[in-house]
């Protein structure tokens, strides 16, 4: 009884049920998920299978550069560390940016990366194409290099595949202890909660910055989706839009509730364009039965609305939206999404209706994220590509340990 009185202070409107029900669920192999590392039984077990596993998209003007976009694509947890994932790209997954600029929820030109087999350094040969072809002559080839490297685009721009330090941020552990255990409070307090992920947490990552107008559809059309998704034998393994869309709202939700099925599996090997068919009802069953939402009502007070706000999973983007120097204006997330954004704090608040508000995790980022930004003296961070932090070393330091305390 003190939980569910705890949780209805927190959630007032939520269904008694549904809340008690979150007191016992089980999350993963160390007891945590967050945004879209390890969403779904496929991935509990990082070791085995997290190199599949795609962590995060980001999405955003360049710094510096108002026609170019940058898109950064991060996967496989904590590679290198302890019990994590090796610091190298699987030779045997195709790694794919697809971006869809008509508005149908379908890919019409695709950003396709494979690697070689690591030398003895682990450093790996990688192609990146374009496709269809037609639309990159003669080839479809738009670079080819070496992960650890900045490599030039055909047609303009920069590519990077390497290790580098993970910018997401959230108390992970917290969220997963008050999903799996029910009666731990969340957020957890000041000075207690900590980023999972960070300061010293790496990540697998393919950086792209390239002119605008190839993404557009026509100059006069500016906006832009981009997912990306991992796959081996032409299988799909795993694809990211939005932040914690499957962690959060796809069900089981709570784990143990299993009245609707175990569909995160299912999610992670569907297309944005069935979303809606496939997907809305186990969005509207949490909404309604786990954040409380009604079901019919404007957005985004209602289920419906905010299931159809949310699907097709898809990260869109204006792409005239300027990149500013002040990482706290009204730009990024949800139009696009810059490394600095604090897209928990934002979803929670969406879910839960202001029930929910912070993580009490801040962005702890610092000059690690060049993307020119200003400190808090006023003075600028530098501008510099691939923008994303680099790797904190030794990579089988203590902060890259997997699982994480």
């Amino acid at each position: 009884m003190r939980f569910l009185n705890s949780i209805r202070r927190r959630l007032g409107y939520v269904a008694a049920g549904a809340v008690a029900a979150l007191g016992v669920a089980a999350i993963s192999q160390d007891g945590t998920e967050a945004a879209d590392h390890r969403d779904g039984p496929i991935f509990a077990n990082t070791p085995a299978n997290g190199r599949a596993d795609i962590n995060d998209i980001y999405l955003f003007q360049a710094p510096g550069n108002i026609n170019n976009t940058v898109i950064i694509f991060t996967v496989s947890p904590f590679p290198g560390g302890g019990g994590g994932t090796p610091a190298t790209f699987d030779p045997t997954l195709v790694y794919d940016v697809k971006i869809d600029n008509t508005g149908d929820a379908v890919e019409d030109i695709t950003f396709r990366f494979t690697f070689g087999a690591p030398n003895g350094q682990g450093v790996q040969a990688f192609t990146m194409r374009g496709l269809p072809s037609t639309k990159f002559p003669p080839t479809g080839i738009l670079a080819t290099g070496n992960t650890g490297a900045n490599v030039n685009v055909r047609g303009g721009g920069l590519v990077r595949a390497a290790v580098q330090d993970d910018p997401f941020f959230f108390d992970a552990t917290g969220f997963g202890q008050f999903i799996a255990a029910g009666a731990v409070p969340f957020p957890r307090p000041v000075g207690t909660a900590a980023n999972f992920f960070g300061p010293d947490g790496n990540t697998l990552s393919i950086a792209l910055e390239l002119p605008t107008a190839t993404l557009r559809s026509a100059p006069s059309n500016p906006n832009i989706g981009v997912f990306t998704t991992t796959a081996r034998n032409g299988v799909q393994l795993d694809r990211t839009g939005r932040p914690a869309i499957n962690t959060a709202l796809v069900p089981p939700v709570p784990r143990n509730s299993l009245g609707r099925g175990e569909r995160r599996n299912a999610f992670n090997a569907g297309l944005p364009r069935n979303d809606r068919r496939s997907f809305r009802a186990d969005l509207i069953a949490t909404l309604t039965n786990v954040y409380g939402r009604p079901l019919n009502g404007p957005f985004p007070t209602s289920a419906s609305s905010l299931a159809d706000f949310l699907l097709p999973d898809i990260l869109t983007f204006n792409t005239s939206t300027a990149f500013t120097t002040n990482a706290a204006d009204a730009n990024g997330f949800p139009n696009g999404r810059r490394m600095r954004d604090d897209v928990i704090d934002l979803e929670l608040n969406l879910l839960t209706g202001g029930g929910i508000t912070t993580d009490n995790v801040p962005d702890d980022n610092g000059d690690r994220i060049t993307d020119g930004t200003m400190r808090a003296n006023g003075t600028f961070r530098p501008v510099a590509f691939p923008y994303i932090g680099a790797a904190n070393l030794p990579l089988n330091g203590a902060g890259n340990s997997f699982p994480r305390p």
